[in-house]
């Protein structure tokens, strides 16, 4: 089997998304001489990405990614990831040429999945559950009250974990207090509430908020703290008992790596649509050395979520996964059939390669040059 194309799609949507913005996607489907086709997505700038996979082939080590893929056998998906490395060295060892390659790991993992007629959670392993808990991810309301129905509204939705955070955390100790307390009002006890502080305070002020949420229970904090201060992080977990969660931004081994080591995180996030599955699998089997359980960070669509439940389902510590439950026309529509929850939990997908159907016609729909 070899590598025919490798496409990728830059997607804009036109309805709003709240404070997450409006609707974009970054989309690589890869097609074999054999018929299969794989297809991945990244939470970075579409544009970009797209340049990253269509440039030319200059050298050994400054080359655009479907020039590096052509002809290669798609199975073969720890030498490719080797081979992109390696091929985009000299002009990007991190940031979006990783989103770039995270996209096409997962498209390549989907293709080897189908070929074998199995679900990727079999090629890494076996599944070690075949459900996971999930928490609902919403922004904050502008007022505390407005984010006190929102929790409400989703417990009443059936979710037993909600996630809030970023603005309008931050400023002020009392004011951020206040939105936590609204928080657990809204979704009443028995409920686990994680708060994103989006990296909104220093190690001073985030020792501040652990201790004015902690009457509140709080699940975890999350990325409180500029990404990868690891010496803040460190001394931030020495002060405090609160569970803390952070490595989202990270798209590579070594930065997750060095944020775990660092001993000043309880819980790493990994977004599979930036670090791609074959890194993903590296980064776990590193933080469970360590004690450490990995979580999916999920964002965008239902390509990164199926990606990332196969990833928890084989690694051996995992916890809450993320779901995103923000309005988004994009997400409505690109695969055939959602992933959804059910009375708090989600099924790991068990059909060959991702188990999902993306929708072409939802990719031509959506596609920003067409």
């Amino acid at each position: 089997m070899k590598i025919r194309s490798v496409d990728a799609f830059v997607l804009a949507g036109s309805g709003q998304q709240g404070a997450y913005g409006a609707p974009y996607a970054s989309i690589v489907r890869v097609g074999t001489d054999d018929g299969i086709v794989g297809y991945g997505e990244t939470d970075s700038m579409p544009g970009v990405v797209r340049a990253i996979v269509e440039a030319p082939y200059l050298n050994e080590m400054m080359s655009g990614l479907r020039a590096l893929l052509i002809g290669e056998d798609p199975r073969d998906t720890e030498r490719l990831w080797a081979l992109m490395r390696r091929g985009t060295l000299n002009y990007g060892r991190d940031g979006t040429t990783r989103h770039a390659m995270a996209a096409v790991d997962i498209a390549l993992w989907d293709i080897k999945g189908k070929a074998a007629g199995k679900p990727v959670h079999a090629l890494l392993g076996g599944a070690r559950r075949d459900r996971l808990r999930i928490y609902a991810s919403h922004p904050l309301g502008k007022t505390p009250g407005e984010s006190r129905d929102h929790a409400s509204r989703l417990v009443e939705l059936g979710f037993g974990a909600v996630k809030f955070g970023w603005h309008p955390l931050g400023p002020d100790p009392a004011g951020d207090t206040a939105i936590v307390r609204a928080l657990r009002e809204g979704a009443g006890d028995g409920v686990d509430i994680l708060i994103d502080g989006g990296m909104a305070w220093d190690v001073p002020a985030a020792i501040d908020r652990c201790r004015r949420f902690a009457e509140f229970g709080i699940y975890w904090l999350e990325e409180p703290l500029a990404a990868y201060d690891m010496c803040g992080y460190a001394a931030l977990k020495r002060a405090v008992d609160t569970r803390i969660a952070a490595g989202e931004l990270a798209s590579s081994f070594d930065e997750l790596a060095r944020l775990a080591g660092s001993g000043g995180v309880d819980v790493l996030q990994v977004d599979l649509s930036r670090t791609g599955l074959t890194e993903a699998m590296r980064i776990a089997e590193t933080a469970n050395a360590l004690g450490i359980p990995c979580v999916n960070h999920t964002y965008s669509y239902d390509l990164n979520l199926a990606a990332s439940l196969h990833f928890m389902a084989a690694i051996e510590q995992a916890s809450l996964c993320e779901y995103q439950v923000t309005p988004n026309e994009i997400r409505d529509r690109l695969v055939t059939e959602r992933l959804r929850p059910v009375d708090g939990w989600i099924a790991v997908p068990d059909a060959p390669g991702l188990g999902v159907i993306v929708d072409d016609a939802a990719l031509d729909r959506f596609r920003a040059d067409r």
